[in-house]
């Protein structure tokens, strides 16, 4: 009996109920062809003619089409037991699942960043540490709505961490993102300021403890910059992604942002392929990211010119060497 609940047990996961129901009752005709196939050869070789044997046999055994009904039936019936099992064990595992992703989840909804540094490996209490500071233009005038972008480094018990936080600033030029590092342990902060008109300035902290003192961003007046995206032949593209991602100053001192908090600052090219990008000074060394339709982001490498002239960049392969 064990042996036909588990010869069962398999036809259920190996078929759908339709196709177990065609395979067993082929396997019961067969079966019963054989059965009877015998017993004519018996009949025979007490020396009846084949005829009769035949006769003898089927009446001997029955009516062939309600013994096959009979057993698909008793098949079937065990089919559809472990088919409510399978339902119900299902059911459980969802459920289970369900439960377990609930009480576990992090609470988002109440604090985005303390819910992404716990899961990281820290406990509330030790990512307490708040980024503060203002962002000021010429002569000290703030600079409302600029951009602020953090990337955080972390070295909690479990390995190495990184995570990336954004603010805006307020009218008066100051800007405050709430427990983003733990005071106590290891961190590095590398951070910048940008706002359309005015130059993308960042700082780099390296390992320290302790509480971080304000940043003061201090981000000037450009000149006009744009970069224009065309095909081969010159027509526009539009729909071309890109962002500032380096400037490197006449002394050699670089600012950058970091991909992972870049996109506050992606713009998209207009109908005339163009885009402004006015955070550089002529003559700087710059690198943008750059992604045209159906392609991946790339690193563009670009001299900012002395003039109002716009920068011509066209799709490229891969494997090309940057622009110098």
């Amino acid at each position: 009996m064990i042996r036909n609940w588990f010869r069962t047990l398999l036809a259920y996961l190996h078929l759908p109920l339709f196709a177990h129901t065609v395979r067993e009752t082929n396997e019961i005709r067969e079966e019963i062809e054989f059965h009877l196939t015998s017993s004519v050869q018996e009949n025979v070789d007490a020396g009846l003619n084949d005829q009769k044997s035949q006769q003898a046999a089927l009446e001997q055994f029955g009516d062939v089409d309600s013994v096959v009904r009979d057993c698909c039936n008793v098949s079937i019936s065990r089919h559809v037991f472990w088919h409510r099992i399978h339902q119900v064990l299902t059911l459980v595992l969802v459920c289970a699942v369900g439960s377990l992703w609930f009480y576990t989840r992090p609470n988002s909804a109440e604090n985005p960043d303390l819910s992404t540094l716990a899961a990281s490996g820290y406990s509330v209490a030790e990512t307490s540490g708040d980024i503060r500071g203002t962002v000021v233009a010429e002569h000290g005038k703030p600079v409302n709505a600029a951009h602020v972008l953090a990337v955080i480094k972390t070295w909690p018990p479990n390995g190495f961490r990184q995570n990336s936080y954004t603010a805006t600033t307020r009218a008066d030029g100051t800007f405050i993102i709430k427990d983003v590092y733990p005071p106590e342990q290891d961190y590095e902060v590398q951070i910048a300021a940008i706002a359309d008109d005015h130059l993308l300035q960042s700082e780099y902290i390296t390992m320290q403890k302790g509480t971080l003192e304000p940043f003061c961003f201090q981000i000037n007046k450009t000149s006009p910059f744009v970069l224009r995206f065309e095909s081969s032949d010159g027509t526009p593209i539009v729909g071309v992604s890109a962002f500032p991602f380096e400037r490197v100053e006449n002394d050699g001192h670089e600012h950058s942002v970091y991909f992972c908090s870049a996109q506050p600052i992606v713009r998209k090219s207009n109908a005339a392929g163009k885009i402004s990008m006015p955070h550089f000074l002529p003559g700087e060394q710059v690198t943008v990211y750059v992604r045209f339709p159906d392609s991946d982001w790339q690193q563009r490498r670009l001299t900012v010119p002395d003039n109002a002239n716009d920068v011509v960049l066209t799709p490229r392969l891969k494997n090309q060497l940057d622009d110098g």
